[in-house]
């Protein structure tokens, strides 16, 4: 092999090559899925490559058709930009992750809802002032406290995520009573 033909190859290689500093510049709540873009972390063979796509795409599908059903199609253009942190001391309830409570909307996850304060949100929309997709925060957590109380009518929350709850007081006014008779008809 020539010198001259090296060099072509040593061309060739360097132009499959990207590093990180030579990926596109993506938005605020993009890392979620950032690392599927890197070259170096795709499949070792186009079969898993693809399957791994497959994968990618049913999870979105699925992250989009779930809300769809359950009437929570808000949480859809929610990003995880995480602004709606800045509430923080404007919550009156001091929940300080807002953004958990959409996400866990969205895949209708009750434990993850209740865990950080879902159901002693008041709904009184301070936060959806910070929201920059302008979701209306306050409807999708009345509509997730609705359904997640249905779920624990049902018995579909386990009751230690329930006593937790009521335990480190996460439980609002609203929903004491109802989280109380559960708990009490499950001893």
């Amino acid at each position: 092999m020539t010198d001259q033909d090296k060099d072509q190859k040593d061309k060739t290689e360097k132009k499959r090559q990207r590093d990180d500093s030579a990926q596109p510049v993506v938005l605020p709540g993009i890392h979620r899925y950032q690392f599927f873009s890197n070259l170096k972390d795709r499949a070792l063979t186009k079969n898993l490559n693809r399957l791994t796509m497959f994968g990618i795409i049913t999870t979105l599908g699925v992250d989009i058709i779930k809300p769809l059903f359950r009437g929570l199609t808000q949480t859809i253009y929610c990003y995880e930009c995480r602004a709606c942190y800045a509430t923080q001391d404007n919550c009156p309830v001091g929940i300080p992750f807002q953004a958990e409570l959409v996400i866990a909307s969205r895949v209708c996850d009750y434990r993850r809802f209740i865990n950080n304060g879902g159901l002693k949100c008041v709904r009184c929309g301070n936060c959806t002032s910070f929201c920059v997709q302008y979701i209306e925060l306050q409807e999708v957590f009345g509509q997730m406290q609705t359904i997640t109380m249905e779920a624990v009518r049902k018995g579909k929350v386990p009751e230690t995520v329930l006593v937790k709850a009521m335990e480190e007081g996460l439980v609002g006014r609203d929903f004491i009573a109802d989280v109380a008779d559960v708990l009490g008809k499950g001893t």
